[in-house]
């Protein structure tokens, strides 16, 4: 009974914390980090009502707008496809674009992660590697090699991907609000280790450095079975998707047994994919990157959310807009590239 009470004071008092942080982003642009920890803290409270309400809110605030921008890399969805692309995000918290990347734009991103460094992830145990390097696939030093925001908001072709049509429509029609492109990744994931490594997020967890979001995983390279394939648990991103049980661990790495206690077989989605793919998914669910028992994989993602609530990221502008889509898109849609300072021409 006093256990009860304890808690239901701790999620009272993260309700209070949460809401006053809300004001202050609103006055400030900028999530205290006492707020971030609250907003994750009552999404587990809650099973994910917390974030269903604020992100009715944000919806009223910043409601979709018309996406009217030229054709980008990727073939414009049609109506039909648009809805059952959401729909299927919704129910099952990912949806595989039937369209690929161009295979040239692979190319040129594959090049780019094969001559540029990069900032090296400390393996579980490791002593010491150096802080960044060239990836070379004859010799992995990290089973995960980063590459750095600035430079991939500055690559043409990632620009080219941030502005397209496609990818911005898809995200606001299931964020039901005008979105924010807000983080960038690119990475190698290696076979340095012959053990999944927490860091490199090869246990199951959940995301939540927002309030609503979708990423798209961009495969650089053909990603078969052993090369460390991406999973998702199928319908976890729903409220009250993730069982209780697992909730009370909080922000925490889980093994594959915990979470196969709570779910079918059928329910482990694997995206052994090739070159090209793009898996649209709402991470809020769980998630991992398989352990990579051969060869590697690059993967791109760029992710647009309803609201920069939450973590505050390093503030980096774009040093320039390589591609007129992007300058054209920031124009007609500033919000959507609120994240970064204004670009520049």
């Amino acid at each position: 009974m006093l256990r009860k009470l304890k808690s239901s004071i701790r999620v009272c008092m993260d309700l209070v914390w949460l809401c006053a942080g809300w004001l202050a982003y609103a006055a400030t642009g900028r999530t205290p980090h006492w707020a971030g920890m609250s907003l994750i803290r009552v999404f587990c409270a809650s099973g994910g009502r917390s974030n269903d309400l604020m992100a009715r809110m944000i919806s009223w605030r910043h409601p979709p707008r018309q996406v009217s921008l030229a054709q980008g890399a990727l073939p414009a969805f049609v109506a039909r496809e648009l809805e059952m692309a959401v729909g299927e995000i919704r129910q099952r918290g990912y949806h595989v674009l039937k369209n690929r990347v161009p295979a040239d734009m692979c190319e040129r991103l594959l090049q780019f992660a094969l001559t540029q460094p990069a900032k090296l992830r400390a393996t579980e145990g490791q002593t010491s590697a150096p802080a960044t390097a060239v990836y070379d696939p004859r010799n992995p030093q990290a089973v995960r090699y980063e590459y750095a925001q600035q430079e991939l908001i500055d690559h043409p072709d990632i620009q080219q991907l941030m502005a397209d049509p496609a990818l911005i429509g898809l995200a606001q029609s299931y964020l039901e609000a005008e979105p924010v492109a807000d983080v960038m990744g690119l990475w190698w994931h290696t076979a340095f280790s012959d053990q999944p490594d927490a860091e490199a997020a090869q246990f199951y967890h959940f995301d939540m450095d927002r309030i609503k979001w979708v990423k798209f995983f961009i495969c650089l390279t053909d990603v078969a079975p052993e090369n460390g394939p991406h999973f998702f648990i199928a319908g976890s991103h729903r409220t009250d998707g993730i069982p209780r049980d697992l909730l009370a661990k909080g922000y925490a790495r889980l093994t594959d047994e915990e979470v196969g206690r709570h779910y079918a077989a059928e329910d482990f989605i694997e995206f052994a994919a090739p070159r090209g793919t793009i898996i649209a998914e709402d991470t809020r669910g769980l998630h991992k990157g398989q352990h990579v028992h051969m060869g590697h994989r690059l993967m791109l993602q760029i992710q647009f959310s309803n609201s920069l609530f939450g973590p505050a990221y390093p503030k980096i502008s774009f040093s320039r807009a390589a591609v007129p889509a992007l300058a054209e898109a920031a124009r007609q849609h500033p919000r959507v590239f609120s994240a970064f300072l204004p670009v520049q021409g």
